[in-house]
Parts: structure tokens; C-alpha cells; sequence
């Protein structure tokens, strides 16, 4: 029995022993990780700084290298899209919503009865004086719905392009899905 007891606090001794150890290996190496972070932090503040210099001389004129002045240029590009985007965004965001723009339609198929006709109820049969003559078909007349069921003048039916860059657009679309052009 005293080997057995033995051989486990031999047992728990070692675990504790491996368990301390690799805690003290990852103390080890977030610190490692931590002072690394700090040198790229460090580097990419300098980066910074020497980007901003580079900068400034490209845009008062005075760069001299050529491969300097092509990225500075491009950043600078990219810092007028950045603007535009932004604008663009601002300005999704303080769009309204356009309530009579999505109110419901009128029903396609339903015209409302008029109030000197009476209908038969709907399980009645012909009447005996009509019985087997054919009942004459009433007829509507002109439909006040031809306008749905027709593109309105001026579009046609899903093919409306974005002006920018010539994408199909979806109908009442106010921005471009594809290029993010404002439409009105």
C-alpha cells in the first residue's frame, strides 16, 4: 500500500511540477510577445512620422525621389476616394425614408361594386326565366389599372442602367449596387 501512495504523490508531484513549468512558459512568452509588440508599435510610429514627412515635402512641391513622389501621390489619391466615400455615407445616412414611395398600391383586381346592381348570391343558380339561354358577359370597359401593368413612359421594364457605369438597376433605385452612385 505505501508503494502505491508512494508511486501517486510521485504521480501529483510530477503534474504539479509540468503544470507550474508551462505556466511559467506562457508568462515567458506573453512577455516576449508584449516587449515585440512594443517594437513593431514603436517602428510603425516612426513609419508614421516618416510617411508624414514624406508627405508634407510631396505636397509642398519639394520631393525629389521619384518613387517617393509615386506613392505619395497614390496615398493621396486614396485620401480623396476615402473623403468621397465618407460623404457618400454621410449622406446614406441622412437620407429619409420615402414613405409615399413604398405606400401600397391600389388592387390590380378588384373593382368595387356599384351601388345600384345587386348580385345573386353566390350558390344561385340561374333563374328558371333564363334557363338554358346564354347570360351576356358583362362588360367592363376601360381599366383604370393599365398603368401597373405597363412600364410608365420614359423606362422600360428592368432595364434602367447606372449612368456611371452602365450596371442593370433595380427599380426606384436611389444608389447604384454596383458602383454606390447617387441616382437623385
Amino acid at each position: 500500500m505505501s508503494d502505491f501512495i508512494s508511486s501517486a504523490k510521485n504521480f501529483v508531484n510530477s503534474a504539479v511540477s509540468r503544470t507550474s513549468w508551462e505556466a511559467q512558459k506562457q508568462l515567458r512568452v506573453r512577455n516576449k510577445q508584449s516587449e515585440i509588440d512594443k517594437l513593431l508599435e514603436q517602428r510603425q510610429h516612426l513609419m508614421d512620422e516618416l510617411g508624414q514627412v514624406a508627405m508634407n515635402l510631396y505636397q509642398q512641391g519639394s520631393l525629389t525621389d521619384s518613387q517617393l513622389s509615386r506613392l505619395c501621390a497614390s496615398i493621396f489619391e486614396l485620401d480623396h476616394d476615402l473623403r468621397a466615400r465618407e460623404t457618400q455615407l454621410q449622406d446614406a445616412k441622412n437620407e429619409a425614408y420615402p414613405a409615399d414611395q413604398f405606400a401600397p398600391g391600389p388592387t390590380m383586381n378588384y373593382a368595387p361594386p356599384s351601388p345600384n346592381t345587386q348580385t345573386p348570391p353566390p350558390n344561385a343558380g340561374p333563374s328558371n326565366a333564363s334557363y338554358g339561354q346564354p347570360q351576356p358577359t358583362p362588360n367592363p370597359g376601360p381599366s383604370n389599372n393599365a398603368s401597373y401593368s405597363q412600364p410608365q413612359p420614359g423606362t422600360s421594364a428592368g432595364t434602367d442602367r447606372c449612368p456611371q457605369c452602365g450596371n442593370p438597376l433595380r427599380p426606384n433605385a436611389l444608389y447604384c449596387r454596383s458602383c454606390g452612385a447617387k441616382l437623385r
